[in-house]
Formats: structure tokens, C-alpha cells, sequence
């Protein structure tokens, strides 16, 4: 698909001002949220388990064309929890696992462009051991790429990432963006993690669901206290009754109201984005000028 990045020039202030409805999640044992908007968990059907990072690699991304590892091994062998696992989510339709030297331009668009993020450049997302990595410089040089493969009207996406201390005036951002027209035109954002409005110190992160129309849409959102710089799995699973985001395996926020829904498919991108006007916000003992990184070890797509 063309892929059409996030550039929220006309809803910057979505994410500060117009937030209809804010709660803060604490995490329960049984993986509900103590304090998350109305509505029961949504039901999800059985199968098998989730490939790990070790599933087939079909040319690095891609549909899932082999067998997921039989031991279960991989991420779940290593010890850190999914959602994927814990609710069946069954076989990914698509993923990558970042194994290659580089970011594979079939599946993956970067965005080569100045904008109010920043200067926008593919040579600052590198794949290497692994993990793919965007950098963000202090002269506002950073980076955004679109999931070509990661389109789908309802689905559940799932990706591990690790965010370093850095400026406040770099935001790390998880979100599905419309395939066709634009947020504001009433085809909604989904920021299933995102880091803006911190003060670079990592320790929380906040879920933002925008629908409506124009420059102030509504926002329902979410934040969960967790330490941003050790690695942490997000997911988001959205279907025709709820929207319900995932950390670690538990649930930390979940809205039923159909009305905030996307009304179509939606684009995944991930994005180092650059807010200069946040950069006094940054903590104290907190380097300014020290480059930020978004690193992501693995991300996967599945049916909803």
C-alpha cells in the first residue's frame, strides 16, 4: 500500500488539550486495569501459540509462511510475557523480526521529508543484531517508517520495544493512522503507545484513541507508569466491540465506544517524533542534547 505517515500539524494539540476523557491504569494480576473506560474485556478466540522470534524468515518480514516453533520457544521462552500468548491470539498473519542488515523497503516505507517532527530521513532508522533502530539527533534529524504490511481494517498488533533517556522533546510513538484520507477528516488515530508530554525521563507512557472531525478532535487516553528504558512488549486489539491496549501481557486501557472507532483501515507506523517547544520540559540530570533512540526487537500482526 502507499503509506501516509502521521504529521500532526492540525491535531498537536489533541494530545495536551482536548482529552475528553483520561484515566490512569493499574495493573492487576488477572491482566485488567484497575481504573479503564467502561466495558468488558473482549473475547478472543483460542489457538495456537504465537511465533517467536525464531518463526521462519520470509526474506526478513512478511506473511507468516511457515510453522510457528513447535517448543513455543522465542519470546515466550525467553521469559517476557505477550498478550499474544496470554489470550491465544493464534499465528501472526504478518511480522518481522528485524534479522537482516538493513530495513527491508518492500515491506517498510521511511519517510524522507522535512516537517514539524523534524528533518524526517531513512539514515536514521538502522537494522542491526536484530533490532531495528530509530535515532534522533539534537539538530531535529530523526525518523518515522510506515508498516506496508500492517494495514488492516480490526486486528491485534503486538511489537517489544526499549525508549532511552533522552529529551523531552522526543516522543516515541506505536499508532495506526488512516491507509486513506486524514484524522481530522474523521478517520481517527490510534497512538497505542506514546511517549509525548513527558519529561524525558521514560517512566510511563499514555494510550490516545482520536476520533472526530477537525483540528481538536476527541481523545479518550490512558497512561501506565513503567520504566520505558527496559524492554516491553505493547499490543492493541481492535475490533468491531472494543479497542483494548496491552502491556506486558495486561490489559492498561480499553474503550466500547463504537463512535471513537476508526471507520476504516488503518496504516501502522512507528515514529521518533521531534517537538522543539518541549525540549525546557526535560528533567534535570537529563541530557538535552543527547541523542534519543527508539529500539524495537520485534513487531507482529494478527486476525482480529
Amino acid at each position: 500500500m502507499q503509506f501516509t505517515h502521521r504529521h500532526r500539524a492540525a491535531i498537536l494539540a489533541t494530545t495536551a488539550v482536548a482529552v475528553a476523557t483520561t484515566v490512569s491504569a493499574t495493573l492487576l494480576n488477572d491482566g485488567t486495569a484497575g481504573a479503564i473506560p467502561s466495558g468488558s474485556t473482549s473475547a478472543v478466540s483460542a489457538g495456537d501459540r504465537a511465533p517467536a522470534p525464531g518463526a521462519p524468515d520470509t526474506g526478513g518480514q512478511g506473511v507468516a509462511q511457515g510453522e510457528p516453533d513447535p517448543a513455543g520457544g522465542g519470546a515466550e521462552a525467553a521469559g517476557y510475557p505477550t498478550a499474544a500468548k496470554r489470550y491465544r491470539w493464534g499465528k501472526p498473519i504478518a511480522w518481522d523480526d528485524f534479522r537482516g542488515t538493513r530495513l527491508n523497503l518492500r515491506d517498510w516505507s521511511p519517510e524522507n521529508a522535512n516537517s514539524e517532527h523534524g528533518k524526517r530521513r531513512p539514515s536514521a532508522i538502522t537494522v542491526r543484531n536484530g533490532i531495528m533502530k530509530i535515532t534522533g539527533r539534537k539538530d531535529g534529524t530523526t525518523g518515522a517508517v510506515g508498516w506496508r504490511r500492517g494495514a488492516r481494517k480490526w486486528g491485534r498488533w503486538e511489537a517489544r520495544i526499549r525508549i532511552n533517556r533522552a529529551c523531552a522533546c522526543y516522543n516515541a510513538n506505536l499508532l495506526l493512522w488512516p491507509t486513506t484520507g486524514k484524522p481530522w477528516d474523521g478517520g481517527g488515530e490510534v497512538d497505542w503507545m506514546e511517549t509525548y508530554g513527558d519529561n524525558g525521563m521514560r517512566t510511563g507512557t499514555s494510550f490516545f484513541l482520536h476520533y472526530g472531525r477537525g483540528a481538536r478532535p476527541t481523545t479518550i487516553s490512558s497512561r501506565v507508569r513503567t520504566d520505558l528504558r527496559k524492554w516491553h512488549t505493547f499490543a492493541i486489539q481492535w475490533n468491531s466491540r472494543s479497542i483494548t491496549g496491552y502491556i506486558d501481557g495486561k490489559v492498561w486501557f480499553r474503550s466500547t465506544k463504537r463512535q471513537a472507532f476508526p471507520p476504516r483501515a488503518m496504516g501502522q507506523s512507528i515514529q521518533l517524533d521531534f517537538f522543539p517547544q518541549l525540549r525546557p520540559r526535560t528533567a534535570r540530570g537529563v541530557k538535552r542534547w543527547y541523542p534519543a533512540t527508539l529500539e524495537v526487537d520485534w513487531i507482529r500482526m494478527y486476525r482480529p
